[in-house]
């Protein structure tokens, strides 16, 4: 059974200032992570219970908040590689 994939308004409005390949990518894992919420390379965040992020095209950070109870998942950042992208 696939999970439900919830994007903010705020992460769609992101999505559509990157270029356009960098979109399709990210759109593509996006797709994916409703199979399949902790593919291959995904890394749970410290310091959190529910929090993951998996990598796009090298630079590119998607950050997910995953709830097995309800088959939910919610994005709350895309973003290009920071180091302090982990702590919003």
């Amino acid at each position: 059974m696939k999970y439900e994939l919830f994007v903010d308004e705020r992460i769609e409005d992101k999505l559509v200032r990157f270029p356009r390949d960098v979109a399709r990518s990210i759109d593509k894992a996006l797709l994916a992570l409703r199979d399949d919420p902790r593919p291959r390379g995904c890394r749970k965040i410290r310091g959190t219970t529910d929090c993951w992020r998996i990598t796009v095209r090298k630079d590119y950070r998607i950050l997910y908040r995953l709830d097995d109870e309800t088959r939910a998942i919610e994005m709350y950042e895309i973003t290009r590689k920071e180091k302090d992208i982990y702590r919003r």
